[in-house]
């Protein structure tokens, strides 16, 4: 694949476009946020600001947009203990990255959270559809979210290479 952009007649969001085109990535929409209506919103992360609330299409979206593995893995890891306590990164970390140990798998951890970051910016919301207790170094997931979440995974074309793709995803009780 080859592409040319000229740096002076092509503006940045044309040379994006390209790109992103190239690659097969969907175009953002306008810098305008979707109107999210009231009854569609299946979880509105609990925070003191007005961080945007998650609808059931908006979490299908999101798992549909992850690309690798090891994202997945993190979000079938996340969403297998719904609820309070929330599972501790290093556990996370361990399960994502099985031949790392320590601060290497919460280093690699991180790289995969950005990109995950990433995916939830695309769709209008600050992060990921987790809490996130820095304190504890927790991820909670609601269980209303998890069980779409699962939902979806078992639908992307990369399930059967996750860790677990033996074990339908499903909330336990």
């Amino acid at each position: 694949m080859k592409f040319t952009i000229d740096t002076e007649t092509d503006s940045y969001e044309d040379a994006i476009r390209t790109v992103r085109a190239a690659y097969g990535k969907p175009q953002p929409e306008s810098g305008v946020r979707p109107e999210v209506l009231p009854e569609d919103v299946v979880w509105k992360p609990p925070s003191r600001y007005d961080h945007p609330a998650w609808t059931e299409e908006m979490l299908r979206s999101w798992v549909n947009s992850l690309h690798t593995v090891e994202e997945l893995d993190v979000v079938w890891r996340v969403c297998a203990e719904p609820g309070p306590p929330g599972v501790r990164g290093q556990v996370i970390a361990e399960y994502v990255s099985p031949e790392l140990t320590g601060k290497p798998a919460l280093t690699a951890l991180g790289l995969i959270s950005r990109r995950l970051n990433w995916a939830a910016r695309e769709l209008w919301t600050w992060g990921m559809p987790f809490v996130i207790d820095e304190v504890k170094r927790t991820r909670t997931v609601d269980r209303s979210v998890a069980a779409i979440l699962l939902d979806a995974l078992a639908e992307h074309p990369l399930w059967p290479r996750l860790r677990h793709h033996s074990s339908p995803p499903a909330l336990g009780s």
